[in-house]
């Protein structure tokens, strides 16, 4: 007999995060009745949550016997490289067996499926119950079908498709609910709308095509006796959902009469197809539907390809959610931000309408994306003629081989007045407080009120989330050579300023705890005012915000300390306004920079580094501050720095020994704080006051690098420009 594993790899996007992996089942329910064929599904977001999951096992089987065909469900392009390592795995354990990818990103790029060097033996287009039939029976027949692209072949009467067989999913009923609240089926496939961003036409065929109603109320019901749906909520997770009017409303007629004790059924579809007749009868059949409204900007619509007549689709809209508040019923509804053509001007005219559109009572929640490109839609087609027309740049057109896929498919500059930068800006400006005001204006006080609320707080969550983001857009200007224009943006962003200096804040009760600093101390307050971020690497956005050290370049022996250890030196010296401070060892400039705004105008800081490089990013990473600080190129060991100028000497770096006969040359009193290297190897700070006999404390324990006897000759190799194409997250297990 034939072994079938069928795999999903935990997709994210819409069908991210619900239970089922429908499409699976369908295949092997197929398979199951036109062969003699043993299937196996494995869902990996559910193995990972049973006992003893390893990804080495999974091609083993639950017998140790392993498969003859092992198919893979690429169902979107971010799942692309770890179905690509896991076939490579297949690959290595059974290299007999028939390797196979399907689904949406599958489709898309079949040439890129079946190559030379690629893990696969054959690329499934479109729908997969016939082409995964053909290559079962080739195995059985013994000629295995290897090197093909198959499709598309679709089921043209989706009633001839076998009853869904839920059971197959057995080993995970037990668990469900602990992986998710919502489980999904589908009910149609195809749509035959060319909405530009959309990947629908990959599959090729996208005539709409249901089951029978009969037949798809029967699908609900069977899932519901399998799985017990009462508590959950049901997605309907069509394309386009009740294309055909007369077909939509016997369906949900017949679903009202069930009465099915599901919390709450989504389901997508237009805003053109429906009325008020039709809200009511979702009403009834407890279906809530969500919209893809795209933009409130007329003019982008059009430009997004929205068929219809839009002259008067967004006051449908509008009519939409005074109907659905009459029937108290929840809905949804999704924008895209920054898509191709995109403008500052049509944003502000989209937020305006969304500013209306959820301005009073609703029972309604908006979605805000920012536009992704996807492969196989009608941009990734027509790029160049979207460059041309409207000035837009895809920074990485083929995102999906690389290992950074959720930031890469977002970075774009949609026109040649709105950059990718701006964009983020604007979409944050403009629709977060659009996003924020919603739930306190719900409405909605239904069975599913509680997965409402969740779903609009997630949204802002999610807006809120902006560090991230902007941390791979400066990591990715860096690896990419926009390392000196990024430097530049990122000193005149100003929100970057608010939200690291607000992530710094958050840190303050352990820095005065580990400092022993008071809360009005003048020392945190400038580790909340000097933005750390400018003084790091551009690739450590995020790591800036973090109160731990940051390596400056790789292979460099310098570092941006952590900030407690600035405090602790600063407070262990005694450094206040006035006061007159020699920083060797002085690396990026950001101790300097903290010096300078503790000592204010009436004091000065001299900061000493070997490193010319350093010198000159730190002196430009400086040159926004006012004139009482400096840097000079050179050893911090030269006896000309060491003067009777300073009242205060911190070390930004290990030494062997005090250099006493250095110090000599300080002013009495002067005070210096430094780390060094005791016998037994470990590092402390050091604190001494110079006079004819320098009083010396042996402070806490630390580890900072070592000094530098000559300025570097010869520079480190630069940062790749590309992240390799397997990243550690894609060996999971």
């Amino acid at each position: 007999m034939t072994r079938l594993l069928l795999v999903w790899p935990g997709s994210v996007g819409e069908s991210g995060g619900n239970f089922g992996c429908p499409q699976l089942v369908l295949l092997a329910s197929y398979v199951m009745e036109k062969t003699r064929c043993k299937v196996d599904i494995r869902d990996l977001i559910c193995e990972r949550a049973l006992p003893g999951f390893s990804i080495d096992k999974l091609f083993e089987g639950d017998d140790g016997e392993g498969y003859d065909v092992i198919g893979f469900s690429v169902y979107s392009s971010f799942d692309w490289l770890f179905c690509e390592e896991l076939a490579r795995r297949a690959r290595a354990h059974s290299p007999e067996c028939v390797i196979v990818a399907g689904g949406y990103h599958a489709s898309a790029c079949p040439h890129e499926v079946i190559c030379e060097g690629s893990p696969f033996d054959v690329c499934v287009v479109g729908e997969g119950e016939i082409p995964l039939t053909r290559i079962i029976e080739s195995v059985e027949g013994g000629s295995p079908i290897r090197h093909q692209i198959m499709g598309a072949e679709s089921i043209e009467a989706l009633d001839d498709l076998p009853a869904t067989n839920w059971s197959l999913l057995d080993r995970y009923r037990g668990i469900a609910r602990s992986v998710a609240s919502q489980a999904q089926v589908y009910l149609s496939r195809g749509c035959p709308f060319d909405c530009a961003f959309c990947m629908e036409r990959a599959k090729r065929d996208v005539r709409w095509r249901a089951y029978s109603v009969e037949r798809a109320v029967e699908e609900v019901v069977r899932l519901h006796a399998w799985l017990d749906l009462k508590g959950w909520t049901l997605f309907v997770a069509d394309a386009l959902f009740g294309m055909k009017t007369s077909w939509r409303r016997a369906f949900l007629e017949e679903l009202a009469r069930r009465r099915l004790p599901i919390e709450k059924i989504w389901l997508l579809i237009r805003i053109d197809l429906v009325d008020n007749e039709d809200l009511a009868l979702l009403h009834e059949a407890n279906c809530a539907p969500g919209f893809g409204l795209e933009s409130g900007d007329p003019a982008q619509l059009a430009i997004i390809r929205k068929a219809g007549r839009l002259d008067t689709y967004l006051d449908r809209m509008k009519e939409i959610a005074a109907w659905a508040m009459q029937h108290n019923m929840p809905w949804g509804a999704n924008v895209i931000v920054g898509h191709p053509g995109e403008t500052p001007e049509s944003m502000e005219r989209s937020a305006t309408y969304l500013r209306e559109l959820f301005q009073g009572p609703t029972t309604g929640f908006l979605a805000v994306d920012p536009f992704r490109l996807y492969p196989g839609s009608p941009i990734d087609h027509e790029r160049p003629a979207w460059e041309a027309r409207y000035g837009t740049r895809f920074h990485s057109p083929k995102w999906w081989h690389e290992g950074d896929p959720a930031f890469l498919a977002e970075w774009v500059d949609p026109s040649s007045s709105l950059d990718y930068l701006t964009r983020e800006k604007l979409q944050h400006a403009l629709f977060s407080p659009i996003l924020a005001g919603i739930e306190s204006r719900s409405a909605y006080t239904g069975p599913a009120r509680d997965f409402f609320v969740r779903t609009i707080r997630d949204q802002v969550a999610f807006t809120e989330q902006r560090l991230p983001t902007l941390d791979r857009y400066f990591a990715w200007s860096q690896w990419t050579g926009r390392g000196e224009q990024a430097r530049v943006e990122l000193a005149h962003h100003e929100d970057i300023t608010a939200l690291a200096q607000r992530a710094r804040e958050a840190l303050l009760p352990r820095i005065a705890h580990i400092a022993k600093l008071d809360e009005g101390s003048p020392i945190l307050a400038a580790i909340v005012e000097v933005p750390r971020e400018r003084f790091a690497p551009l690739d450590e956005l995020i790591a800036s915000t973090h109160d731990a050290p940051i390596a400056l370049g790789d292979g460099l022996n310098a570092t941006v300390s952590a900030m407690h250890a600035y405090a602790l030196t600063f407070a262990l010296a005694g450094v206040r306004e006035g006061a007159r401070v020699l920083d060797l060892g002085s690396g990026s400039g950001y101790g300097t920079a903290l010096l300078a705004k503790v000592v204010g105008p009436t004091g000065f800081v001299q900061g000493v580094e070997i490193d010319p490089t350093l010198v000159a990013s730190s002196r430009l990473a400086l040159s926004t501050y006012s004139c009482n600080m400096a840097i000079i190129c050179g050893s911090a060991l030269d006896a000309a720095h060491w003067t009777r100028d300073y009242d205060t000497v911190v070390v930004g770096f290990a030494m062997d020994e005090m250099p006493h006969a250095l110090a000599a040359q300080l002013a009495e009193g002067c005070v210096v704080v430094a780390p060094i290297v005791r016998a037994d190897g470990e590092q402390r700070l050091m604190r001494m006051v110079v006079g004819a006999t320098p009083s010396i404390e042996w402070l806490d324990r630390v580890r900072y690098v070592g000094a530098l006897q000559q300025a570097p000759q010869v520079r480190p190799a630069a940062i790749a420009k590309h992240l390799p194409r397997h990243l550690p997250v894609l060996k999971r297990g």
